[in-house]
């Protein structure tokens, strides 16, 4: 009896455990391969070895990213002691850096009208061309797929779609769906989806070079419209912007020249508080522009797209526009007369509220406004004054006849 208790029991106490251990954590990668994706990619290795899963999937869908990012994610993806899965969703594309991820991973699957592959350094660099594609050949070795189709992502542009990808044994398996994809593979364990943690999310928004060129610009068009007119409140909130903006360029690996150029276009901009009719707006967003094109000429494995093109175009012609509105009220302004000015007051009646010796001065009140006020009589406290003459913030005045 004893034993049979045993048997019955000792299973239902192990089968959380069966469980836990065949669950696999599935982490989504969308947009560019950045230090945001490595950030997340930490946080799931994290989450694997804290429960004790030692299986992830990656569900990819990139045109590319930063080299030196990718780097981060292969090596994580051969040391963490978990095993990683790449799976292309419908429709999706692995290409570029893309493509190197999914070559380093140990079970690779694609979904119907994906594409891998087209991974050819831009602008074209034999040295750079050769480095990368000696290390997707070695990749693709270590991983038993395609070498030759490897190196033909970096050195020819080569891109495959999945059933192509099947048939040179760059992938797999073709399946339609992730589940799917799980199945197939054997990880047919409980499903986990990890999303970025807060540290995470953040990086990967501003470690988009888009993003942080963005943030950066929309940044310093609302930090001139607040001190145009002060609030305090979009001068603050274009602070902020202006400092994620500068914190997410120094974490996406550009150079020092491309930062610099980036903030001197910033810095250009100020200018338009001072003189211009919108031209040095719109001359500092397309410095900016230069610097965010230089970013992009330093990452190999980054292909801007046309949205990039198209944001650096809207913004050059939103900074002209809102230089063009600070000119417009700049003069405005100025030929608006000065409410309160003293010159103003000439000819206004007052009351003496501080005595006023001869030649010095006192305190008079003229149009519900105290003033300094200097006469060449004594004046005294509640005596009626004809405002004559002002001198910068003081008033002269006389006794009413």
């Amino acid at each position: 009896m004893r034993s049979l208790f045993i048997l019955l029991v000792f299973p239902l106490i192990l089968s959380p455990l069966f469980s836990l251990t065949g669950k696999v954590l599935v982490m989504n990668v969308n947009g560019p391969i950045t230090e945001g994706v490595v950030a997340y990619m930490e946080e799931v290795v994290h989450v694997a070895r804290h429960e004790g899963v030692n299986r992830v999937v990656v569900v990819l869908d990139t045109n590319g990213g930063f080299l030196s990012a990718t780097e981060k994610i292969v090596y994580l993806m051969r040391n963490s002691g978990v095993e990683f899965a790449v799976y292309v969703p419908s429709g999706g594309r692995a290409f570029s850096a893309g493509s190197i991820i999914l070559l380093a991973s140990k079970i690779a699957g694609m979904g119907p009208g994906s594409v891998v592959g087209a991974a050819q350094p831009r602008p074209y660099d034999e040295k750079i061309v050769n480095a990368i594609a000696g290390w997707a050949k070695s990749l693709a070795e270590s991983s038993g797929r395609n070498s030759t189709a490897a190196e033909g992502f970096v050195r020819d542009n080569l891109a495959l779609s999945a059933e192509e990808a099947l048939r040179h044994h760059v992938i797999e398996l073709k399946a339609d769906t992730l589940e799917r994809f799980l199945q197939n593979i054997g990880w047919t364990g409980p499903i986990q989806e990890v999303d970025p943690g807060p540290r995470s999310s953040i990086l990967l928004v501003v470690t988009n070079p888009d993003d942080a060129w963005l943030l950066l610009m929309i940044g310093v068009l609302m930090l001139l419209l607040g001190l145009s007119h002060p609030t305090y409140i979009v001068e603050g909130t274009g602070a902020a912007l202006v400092l994620l903006g500068l914190l997410g360029m120094g974490l996406v690996g550009v150079n020092m020249t491309s930062l610099a150029i980036t903030i001197l276009g910033a810095a250009t901009m100020f200018l338009e508080l001072k003189t211009g009719h919108g031209v040095l707006a719109m001359v500092g967003a397309c410095i900016s522009a230069l610097g965010l094109m230089m970013i992009y000429e330093s990452a190999p494995m980054l292909p801007i797209s046309i949205w990039s093109e198209a944001m650096m175009g809207l913004m050059v012609c939103a900074s002209g526009l809102l230089g063009f509105y600070l000119y417009k009220i700049r003069t405005a302004l100025k030929k608006r007369p000065i409410v309160h000015s003293p010159r103003s007051l000439i000819g206004k009646e007052g009351i003496v509220k501080r005595r006023i010796p001869a030649g010095g001065e006192g305190v008079v009140l003229v149009e519900s406004e105290l003033w300094t006020a200097t006469s060449d009589e004594d004046l005294e406290e509640g005596e009626k004054v004809l405002v004559i003459a002002a001198a910068g913030m003081k008033l002269a005045v006389t006794r009413c006849r």
